[in-house]
């Protein structure tokens, strides 16, 4: 998880100064996701944390640490101004996590809750799962971004939609994964899924208060109405009410606390929209170079368009199957191809073509299962979707698929039907493909297309052609 720059020098510069006070550098790193997360996980690893009790104080891990580690540590981050230029506000996600942490701060304050740089750090990671894919997934995040905004539907269907699973899950894996104390963990996992101690269940409904308090003031414009009568739970586990009076204070408060940090790392507030986020990713979209948005919502009609087929009397797999990979070749591929498994599962094979070169690619495209590497193997061992611009990733080279088939860029999806791989939807490029994810969607929707037509009919009515 990267820092911004300017926190990571102030970082840098102060473990240099030996005047520079302990609580001051624990300041900066605490404005800064990227920074918390690395500290917190080194600090919490076996390496270091001997007793076994969570560490949730960045004090506490940076003396842990000493000051030349947590300096070598920064030293060697890649910015998050690598990542922001192709991620739709990045930066404002961020620094919404930011002020997240500060209103968790202090709403529990004003329920008394007893550890407020617990509730600040619970805060602060609420968000990570979304920080995370926007980071690594900027072409999903802003399809997400962009199907919030325009169709008014909550972020989980949205993920569900673009990702198959809601980005929470990733924050929870990868809070797992860091080693991360148990109250952050309870906190991602939100209010309905929380466990534990009263204590772990006052703060994991404070940070779900916090988030719904910031989400609702910035990402979405609304007032202080949109959640003042909602309650948290307070340290013996009842319903608290937070008063408006206070509510006013912690937002104009937090609002105040935050400022400088904005300025100083050029991140207006009036920036955090879910309009403005949605437009930033619309510009995505459209600088991708091997897609553009007019192709993909031509696949997604296509689509729409063979499942209607389905359901009408006299259906034909093989023509079903042949116009979705048409429309494959139209997006922007220059062959599709479906392969399907033979009766004892050892061997996919080309059964249906389209495209360039047809003949040549049915001939080739025959693989063994059993024993499979690359690819085959991820596709149908692990089940993975496999989308590769060899000119940027280039851990397939050496398969077989690979060396046989010589794509530029490729795609592999496959295809389940009644839980077992009945076999394949591969499709590629002769030509780089910057931006090959922006398709992927499309793609899982034709694959899945086929999966329905397949067990509607068995693949045994589809001729090769």
């Amino acid at each position: 998880m990267p820092p911004f720059s300017k926190n990571a020098n102030d970082v840098m510069l102060g473990t240099l100064d030996l005047e520079t006070p302990g609580l001051e550098l624990a300041r900066i790193i605490l404005k800064d996701l990227g920074l918390t997360s690395q500290i917190l996980r080194l600090a919490n690893s076996a390496m270091f944390n001997r007793s076994g009790r969570p560490i949730l104080s960045i004090a506490h891990g940076i003396v842990l640490l000493g000051w030349d580690r947590v300096r070598n540590l920064v030293s060697t981050a890649r910015f998050i101004e690598h990542f922001a230029n192709r991620s739709a506000g990045l930066r404002e996600l961020l620094m919404m996590s930011v002020l997240s942490a500060v209103h968790c701060r202090d709403v529990a304050a004003a329920v008394g809750y007893p550890r407020p740089e617990e509730a600040y750090i619970c805060g602060l990671f609420r968000n990570i799962g979304e920080v995370l894919i926007a980071c690594h997934y900027p072409v999903e995040y802003a399809l997400i971004l962009i199907a919030m905004q325009t169709e008014k539907i909550p972020y989980r269907a949205a993920c569900l939609r673009v990702l198959d699973f809601p980005w929470d899950d990733v924050g929870l894996r990868v809070a797992a994964r860091w080693n991360m104390p148990s109250r952050v963990r309870r906190s991602l996992a939100g209010s309905e899924a929380s466990l534990g101690s009263a204590l772990d269940r006052s703060a994991t409904s404070i940070t779900d208060y916090a988030r719904e308090l910031t989400h609702s003031l910035y990402r979405d414009g609304e007032g202080i109405d949109s959640v003042h009568l909602h309650c948290v739970l307070d340290t013996a586990g009842r319903q608290t009410l937070v008063s408006v009076r206070d509510l006013v204070r912690i937002v104009d408060s937090a609002a105040l606390e935050t400022q400088e940090t904005f300025a100083a790392l050029g991140v207006p507030a009036t920036q955090f929209s879910l309009e403005k986020q949605a437009e930033r990713a619309r510009s995505i979209l459209e600088s991708l170079q091997a897609f553009d948005a007019e192709c993909l919502r031509a696949l997604d009609q296509t689509v729409d368009h063979e499942l209607r087929k389905l359901r009408q009397p006299g259906f034909e797999l093989t023509g079903f199957v042949t116009g979705l990979l048409d429309a494959v070749i139209a997006a922007g591929f220059e062959r599709a191809l479906l392969g399907l498994v033979n009766e004892d599962h050892s061997m996919v094979r080309g059964r249906l073509a389209s495209g360039a070169a047809t003949d040549d690619l049915l001939n080739l495209f025959q693989f063994p299962i059993d024993n499979a590497e690359g690819p085959i193997r991820a596709a149908f061992e692990r089940r993975t979707d496999v989308l590769v611009d060899r000119k940027r990733d280039d851990r397939y080279d050496a398969a077989e698929l690979v060396v046989v088939v010589k794509p530029a860029a490729f795609a592999l999806f496959p295809i389940i039907v009644d839980g077992q791989p009945a076999g394949c939807f591969y499709a590629d490029r002769r030509t780089p493909s910057p931006g090959l994810d922006a398709i992927r969607p499309q793609l899982g929707r034709v694959r899945d297309a086929i999966a329905v037509a397949i067990r509607k009919m068995a693949p045994s009515a589809i001729t090769r052609r």
